[in-house]
C-alpha cells in the first residue's frame, strides 16, 4: 500500500472521464437527433454526408424547376388553344366566303372579322408570357443572323445545329403584273355600254355615263381589297410574289373588254425565286446543310427541311440593295429556354417554341372576296392549323417528359435521403441503451472513486498500534 500515489484513484478517475465523454456524446446524439454532430465524430462519414446533402438540395430545387417548366408549358399551351380557336373561326369564314351566294358587302363583313382575328393572333403572340418571358413571339426559338440585308430569317425550327448555312439566290421572286387601257380623264362611259369588269373575278360595275374618275376609284378600291396595287396608268401589280400570284382581267361582254382593252383568255402569273444550296468551292459539299435537306421556294419565301423535323425559313427582301448571290445564315445556340432539371451540371432540357404570328403562319394577306381567294385562304389556314397542332404536340411531349422527370427526381431524392439518414441520423433505441449503460457506469465510477480516495485512511490505523 502506498500513501503518496493513489493509483486506484487515478484509474477510477480515468475511467470516469472516459465514461463522461461517452455520456456527453450520447446526450449530444439524443438531443440533436444526429449521429454525427461534428467532424471528429466520423470524419469520412461527415464528408460523405455533406456531399449527399448537396445532392439532395439540388434534387429538391430541380424538382421545383421542372414544375415551373410544366407551368410555363401549360401557359403557352393555353394560349395556343385560343390560337387554334381563332384559326378554326377564320377557316369557317373562308368556307363561307367560298360560297358565291354572298355579295360584296357580305364578303366585306367576313373580311373585316378576318382582319380583326389576325390582329388578335399577333396580340396573343406578343403578349403571352410567363414571369416576364415571352413565349409565342419567337423569343424561345433559335436565333441567327444573315450576312446580307437581302435575306431575313423567318423561322429556325427543330434541333438545328449551330453553324453557318449557305444558299445561293440566282433570282428573286416576281409579282404578277398586267395592264389595261384606263378611260381618259374627264371622259364617261359611252352610251349603250353597261356591264361588269372583273379583276380576278372581283366585280366592278360599269354603267353608261359613269365618269372615268369614278370608275378608276372603284377599280383601285376593288384591287386593294384583293391585295393588288393599281396605278392610274392602268397597271395592276400583285402585292405578293410567286407563282401562286396571278392577275386576270375580263369583261362581262365584248363591249366592256373593248372599252378597257382586256381579254378574259389571258392570265399573268408571278414567279418564284430561284435558289439553290451554296456549295464549298473546294470540297463541293453543301455549306452547313446535309445532303438529305430539301429546298423549295414560294415567291420570295425559302423553306429548307431535313429529317427529324429540322426546318429553316427565310424571306428575300426585294427592296434591299443586294438581293441575289451567295448568302450565309449563322445559327446560334442561343434562343431555346434551358430548364435545369437535374442536380448536376449538364442535366438540362431545352424548350423550343416557334413563333405564331400571322406572318409566321403564312396567313398575313388572306381574303375571301372571291371564291378562288377563299379557297387559297382555306389552303393556307389548313397549313397554319397543322403547324399550330405540331407546336402543341411538341409542348405536350415536353410536359410529359417533365412529368416523368419530376417523378424520377422525387424517387432519387427519397432514396438519397434514406442513404444520408443511415449515415447521419441517430438510432434512438440504440442510443438510449448506450446512454443508460454509460449513466450506470458513471454512477459506479463515482462510487469507486470515493472508495479509492478513502483507502489511504487505512494506513493511519497502522500508526495507532
Amino acid at each position: 500500500m502506498r500513501l503518496n500515489h493513489n493509483t486506484l484513484a487515478f484509474a477510477a478517475k480515468n475511467n470516469l472521464n472516459a465514461i463522461n465523454n461517452n455520456l456527453t456524446r450520447s446526450m449530444e446524439r439524443l438531443s440533436s437527433g444526429y449521429k454525427i454532430n461534428k467532424s471528429s465524430d466520423d470524419p469520412a462519414a461527415k464528408a460523405i454526408s455533406q456531399t449527399m446533402q448537396a445532392q439532395i438540395r439540388g434534387l429538391e430545387r430541380a424538382e421545383l424547376n421542372a414544375n415551373d417548366g410544366i407551368s410555363l408549358i401549360q401557359t403557352a399551351e393555353g394560349a395556343l388553344n385560343e390560337v387554334h380557336s381563332i384559326l378554326q373561326r377564320m377557316r369557317e369564314l373562308a368556307v363561307q366566303g367560298a360560297n358565291e351566294t354572298y355579295d360584296e358587302n357580305d364578303r366585306g363583313a367576313m373580311q373585316d372579322e378576318i382582319e380583326q382575328l389576325k390582329e388578335e393572333l399577333d396580340r396573343i403572340a406578343d403578349t403571352t408570357a410567363f414571369n416576364g418571358r415571352s413565349l409565342l413571339n419567337g423569343e424561345l426559338n433559335k436565333k441567327g443572323y444573315t450576312d446580307s440585308d437581302g435575306l431575313k430569317i423567318v423561322e429556325i425550327g427543330g434541333d438545328i445545329e449551330p453553324g453557318v448555312y449557305g444558299i445561293n439566290v440566282a433570282s428573286i421572286g416576281k409579282q404578277a403584273v398586267m395592264s389595261m387601257k384606263p378611260m381618259d380623264a374627264g371622259s364617261t362611259v359611252p352610251a349603250g355600254i353597261s356591264g361588269t369588269l372583273y379583276i380576278n373575278d372581283f366585280p366592278i360595275k360599269v354603267k353608261e355615263g359613269m365618269t372615268a374618275e369614278h370608275i378608276n376609284k372603284e377599280i383601285r378600291d376593288a384591287a386593294d381589297k384583293i391585295n393588288i396595287d393599281y396605278d392610274m396608268a392602268g397597271t395592276f401589280t400583285t402585292q405578293g410574289y410567286g407563282s401562286k400570284q396571278s392577275i386576270t382581267l375580263k369583261g362581262s361582254d365584248p363591249s366592256i373588254e373593248t372599252l378597257f382593252n382586256v381579254s378574259g383568255d389571258k392570265t399573268n402569273y408571278g414567279e418564284n425565286a430561284e435558289v439553290d444550296f451554296l456549295k464549298d468551292s473546294v470540297s463541293g459539299e453543301r455549306v452547313g446543310f446535309f445532303d438529305t435537306a430539301t429546298l423549295e421556294t414560294q415567291g420570295n419565301r425559302i423553306t429548307v427541311t431535313d429529317t427529324n423535323g429540322k426546318k429553316m425559313v427565310y424571306e428575300i427582301n426585294p427592296d434591299a440593295d443586294v438581293t441575289t448571290g451567295e448568302m450565309n445564315i449563322t445559327v446560334l445556340s442561343a434562343g431555346p429556354m434551358v430548364f435545369q432539371i437535374g442536380n448536376n451540371e449538364g442535366q438540362v432540357m431545352n424548350i423550343n417554341i416557334e413563333k405564331t404570328t400571322a406572318d409566321s403562319l403564312d396567313i398575313p394577306n388572306i381574303n375571301v372576296f372571291t371564291h378562288d381567294y377563299a379557297m387559297d385562304a382555306l389552303e393556307r389556314l389548313d397549313a397554319a392549323i397543322d403547324k399550330v397542332s405540331a407546336i402543341r404536340s411538341s409542348l405536350g411531349a415536353y410536359q410529359n417528359r417533365l412529368d416523368y422527370t419530376v417523378t424520377n427526381l422525387q424517387t432519387s431524392n427519397e432514396n438519397l435521403t434514406s442513404a444520408v439518414s443511415r449515415i447521419m441520423d441517430t438510432d434512438m433505441a440504440e442510443e438510449i441503451t448506450q446512454y443508460t449503460q454509460q449513466n450506470v457506469l458513471s454512477q459506479s465510477a463515482l462510487q469507486m472513486l470515493t472508495k479509492s480516495n478513502a483507502r489511504p485512511e487505512g494506513l493511519l490505523q497502522l500508526f495507532q498500534r
